[in-house]
């Protein structure tokens, strides 16, 4: 079986000839964010073979802001673009989520695009490339839906918790189950399906706010129910997985780490990510050097809870619930091999 099948069938309408027109990896940001967003444009262009650019948008920058970056992407695939969406504004009345609204952003990509471009896959700004990405832009995605990573909810969803009633409404809000939420912060699609997804999304977005917990990534569930074909973790191996296991005991090494929740590597290089995960912040902070670059600052109350929690989870998995160590490394190791 290839380390690329999915882990659900293909429906029939999502069965088609490869999309036209080529591959992009696209990174959107704020300035606030650009720093660890380039780093991760730094991570794709370093796994990503000489055809495939490197789209890296920034909401609301100026022109000649923009003009200091030539140096800091020169012998690379990455080009960094302007982006504007007065839309933004309006949506984030709706937004949620404890991260920025300018994740909203993702929503309008496909209009960003040029005309060559027929399918992209996004990453978040806080994550990193660790492994080669020319297998997955090699195939097509479904025409009318996307690939993702289950979210980390998929491991802990059936154990007993004060917090798994207020879950399972949440995703039987969205129309969704357990096994079919997705983590939106890496996606593989085609332009026109996104474009589609995005629409709906942000209509339910705006109807619907209070069903929308995670904002975007709610939102976005609910738009594409039903067609998402899911990719092996190693695509998007999430902080909550890490915590579980670090498949590089096991010799496994996924294709990109995503830094969920607080502290990041490069706030605080403590479990379950270490310096090793800087190695692309820091290339970056090299090449940014001369540059009028803000570094982003988290709120320390962020900073404080998200040790709180990863401390308290560590405890309570060799403390209290020492079974969900296996149990939960167990469901991950079966969707690493999927």
């Amino acid at each position: 079986m290839s380390d690329l099948t999915m882990t659900s069938p293909i429906p029939e309408q999502n069965r088609r000839p490869k999309t036209t027109g080529k591959a992009a990896v696209v990174l959107i940001t704020d300035q606030n964010y650009f720093l660890p967003t380039f780093a991760t444009a730094l991570s794709a262009d370093a796994h990503t073979g000489g055809g495939t650019p490197i789209c890296l948008f920034v909401v609301n920058a100026e022109q000649a802001w923009l003009q200091q970056f030539a140096a800091a992407v020169s012998g690379t695939k990455i080009s960094i673009r302007a982006a504007s969406f007065p839309q933004l504004a309006e949506l984030s009345r709706f937004h949620r989520d404890v991260v920025p609204p300018i994740a909203l952003a993702r929503l309008w990509i496909g209009s960003l695009l040029e005309e060559d471009i027929g399918r992209f896959l996004y990453i978040d700004g806080d994550a990193m490339v660790d492994g080669e990405l020319d297998s997955l832009l090699a195939i097509s995605p479904p025409e009318y839906g996307l690939m993702a990573v289950p979210d980390f909810m998929r491991i802990y969803i059936d154990e007993v918790s004060l917090s798994k009633g207020r879950d399972i409404d949440h995703l039987r809000s969205l129309g969704c189950s357990p096994t079919a939420y997705f983590n939106s912060g890496v996606i593989y699609t085609s332009k026109n399906a996104w474009n589609s997804i995005a629409s709906s999304a942000i209509g339910f977005l705006c109807e619907h706010p209070e069903c929308c917990i995670a904002s975007d990534q709610s939102a976005l569930n609910h738009a594409a129910r039903g067609n998402v074909d899911f990719l092996p973790l190693r695509y998007n191996y999430q902080s909550e997985y890490m915590m579980a296991l670090d498949p590089r005991q096991l010799g496994i090494k996924p294709t990109i780490w995503h830094f969920v929740g607080a502290p990041k590597p490069w706030d605080a290089s403590d479990w379950p990510w270490g310096e090793y995960f800087n190695k692309f912040y820091r290339q970056a902070e090299s090449r940014l050097r001369n540059c009028n670059v803000t570094l982003p600052v988290p709120p320390k109350a962020q900073i404080v809870a998200g040790l709180s929690h990863r401390e308290r989870s560590r405890f309570r998995m060799k403390w209290v619930y020492p079974w969900r160590r296996y149990t939960r490394r167990r469901k991950i190791l079966s969707l690493l091999s999927q």
